[in-house]
């Protein structure tokens, strides 16, 4: 069975994404894996980390993870009869976020995570802007980030942006069996500056539409092409002129992903209109890639 990592850190966004992950498993039939990630002061350290009882800082980790899968867990059982009712489990390792995601990932059958993004005026302990471009940097997997306190509602418009590279038709691939649980429409949208820059844009639109593309059995794929010489404000203005209700990146060290990053696009889109910011990693390997 699938999970979804819900990286959490009690943080009252943190547990607006976790209640927004539960409505998301319901409705992709997925499983649940509350974890908290925590780090300990050298003072505070257990000279055995063997020896039971755990530690302060574990001990208040799963009593918090216990209670907030009770909530959800209540939540569920005042939900209809009908719906899905996924299992949820916990976890609480101690270290940094990037060190052990990929290792909680392989133990659990995770094939992506969900995490909250802060607010303007507040900066949770792990779900700080670095924090959140580390688990991006370092995740195996796609990340969905959560703007400030936004609840989960179905997805009619997902806005895939992409520099229309070959092995993007893997990501759209992914995409597809996403959309299809709320019949979404898929919004392929690529970004370029000059005359020369839309020339070469058109010789890469023919190869990635006459790739598998049209073999994706979706038949509501569109294009549109934004001029602009800022991936960040071409972002902007798509959610500010196109009712989209989750944009899609993909990570790549040396190309869109540097150029998002750098300018805290993450960051700006949570303050502006608020949408769901799914991360996918680049792999040349489709099989890496989530069905969801």
């Amino acid at each position: 069975m699938k999970t979804i990592l819900v990286l959490t850190d009690f943080s009252i966004n943190a547990d607006y994404a976790a209640h927004y992950a539960l409505k998301f498993a319901q409705k992709i039939e997925a499983n649940l894996l509350l974890c908290n990630i925590y780090t300990v002061p050298p003072n505070d350290r257990n000279p055995d980390p063997k020896v039971w009882p755990p530690g302060r800082h574990e001990e208040e980790s799963i009593e918090d993870l216990g209670e907030l899968l009770a909530r959800l867990k209540t939540q569920i059982d005042a939900g209809p009869e009908s719906d899905f009712r996924p299992e949820i489990n916990q976890c609480s390792e101690e270290g940094l976020v990037q060190d052990i995601i990929n290792e909680v990932a392989a133990k659990n059958n995770i094939f992506m995570a969900i995490i909250s993004m802060h607010s303007a005026c507040y900066l949770s302990t792990i779900f700080s802007e670095n924090h959140t471009k580390d688990i991006i940097e370092h995740a195996n997997f796609p990340v969905l980030i959560i703007p400030y306190q936004v609840r989960y509602k179905d997805y009619k418009t997902i806005a895939f942006a992409t520099d229309l590279a070959e092995t993007d038709t893997d990501v759209l691939r992914s995409l597809s069996t996403l959309a299809s649980y709320s019949d979404s429409e898929i919004l392929i949208t690529n970004v370029s500056n000059d005359d020369s820059a839309a020339r070469e844009e058109e010789k890469s639109l023919k190869q990635f539409f006459g790739q598998e593309v049209l073999k994706i059995n979706n038949p509501k794929i569109l294009y549109k092409a934004i001029k602009s010489k800022s991936v960040g404000d071409s972002l902007r203005w798509l959610s500010q002129h196109v009712e989209i209700d989750m944009v899609v990146l993909v990570h790549r060290k040396q190309n869109l992903f540097q150029k998002i990053t750098e300018g805290s696009v993450i960051k700006k889109m949570a303050d502006h209109p608020a949408k769901p910011l799914l991360i996918f990693p680049y792999s040349t390997v489709a099989e890496v890639l989530p069905v969801f």
